[in-house]
């Protein structure tokens, strides 16, 4: 009697441990989007984790000491692009939660896309390593109501999502973009304040104000034209030039207005020249619509939307310096020269030279954020 309740209690501890280890593994994983950006809250069971912590003794203490860590895993594995592009992965949060048999690790991502997503790819390989049963349960929120699932497993590891954007989102989008590009681009703004500095003056007197202004308007006007003809040839494929050679040539322009500033003075036929600058300028504003894409639907309005922020842009900038430029060479001409002609364009040349040193021989000399 007592061998057979020992044959069964051993039969019945055998069964336990083989149901026990053919349990799968299961994440779960929450998305949202949220204009160019997807978030990512990842919740995945302590026992789940030993990997990646590189123990088995996983408490709460552990989870939250190592969140660093747990990310950098967990990163690594789950994937988000955008019409074939990558979106960068970033930390945005984590917690440990109790559940009624141990606990989870609730993990926050935020992938952020270069554009406003269309058409999304989710690539997942999370444990499929360890368990060629796992399974990833996931729900996404595409940002207007809809919700969709999908269950990631061995053989189903990427999902794609279609996501309607109207034509008139995505100009939206690249409107918002060309502002950016301005306001962030420091080069493009030295540029405009190279051509400026020299608007309120004219020799040793200063410039009346309706001479000014006619003066800024023609070397705007040219610079606008020009930059959106090479903008938009080179955002539809017309015509190709390389990054580093148009990006040189920004660095150059810079300098060459700085040096005809001291130089010269007031220059004639600036408006030309600045014609001429702007068409090389119009390959870098291209560059940006080179990383991000152009969306197949309303491509051409993309195109113009981004280009007219890009005006905006430089209206916005032009609209501020220009009265204040005027008003102090009005006031004082001499000191105006002196500080604002002179010293202003020597930091303009020393600028302009750097930045082709960095861009034609690929050498970091400013650094990213003054790198243009």
């Amino acid at each position: 009697m007592i061998r057979r309740a020992l044959i069964l209690a051993a039969l019945y501890a055998l069964a336990a441990r083989d149901a026990h280890a053919h349990q799968s593994s299961v994440v779960y994983s929450d998305l949202l989007v949220s204009g160019r950006d997807v978030y990512d809250t990842v919740r995945i069971a302590s026992g789940d984790l030993f990997e990646a912590l590189g123990t088995r003794e996983v408490t709460p203490e552990l989870l939250r000491a190592r969140r660093q860590q747990i990310y950098d895993y967990v990163a690594a594995r789950i994937a988000v692009e955008n019409e074939t592009q990558l979106c960068p992965p970033h930390f945005d949060g984590f917690e440990v939660t109790s559940q009624t048999v141990g606990f989870f690790a609730g993990l926050r991502i935020r992938y952020a896309c270069p554009r406003q997503i269309e058409r999304l790819r989710v690539r997942y390989d999370l444990f499929f390593d360890l368990d060629p049963r796992h399974q990833g349960f996931a729900k996404i929120d595409i940002g207007d109501g809809t919700l969709r699932e999908f269950v990631f497993r061995r053989d189903a590891r990427v999902w794609d999502v279609a996501r309607e954007v109207s034509a008139l989102e995505h100009a939206g989008e690249y409107l918002k973009m060309g502002v950016e590009h301005i306001f962030t681009g420091y080069d493009h703004i030295l540029f405009l304040c190279g051509l400026l500095i020299i608007a309120g003056i004219t020799g040793k007197r200063a410039r009346g104000l309706r001479a000014g202004f006619v003066y800024t308007l023609k070397i705007v006007t040219a610079f606008t034209i020009a930059h959106s003809i090479t903008l938009i040839s080179a955002a539809l494929g017309l015509v190709s030039v390389p990054t580093r050679l148009s990006e040189s040539g920004i660095a150059l322009s810079i300098a060459y207005i700085g040096i005809e500033n001291l130089a010269v003075g007031d220059p004639r036929y600036r408006w030309l020249l600045t014609f001429g600058f702007g068409l090389v300028h119009g390959f870098g504003f291209a560059t940006v619509l080179r990383e991000v894409g152009l969306p197949r639907n309303g491509l051409v309005l993309s195109l113009l939307s981004f280009n007219l922020g890009v005006e905006v842009g430089q209206i916005c900038i032009v609209a501020l310096l220009f009265p204040l430029l005027h008003l102090v060479a009005s006031r004082r001409v001499a000191l105006y020269e002196r500080a604002v002609v002179q010293a202003g364009s020597g930091l303009i040349v020393l600028f302009g030279l750097l930045w082709f040193v960095e861009r034609a021989f690929a050498v970091r000399v400013l650094g990213g954020a003054l790198g243009g």
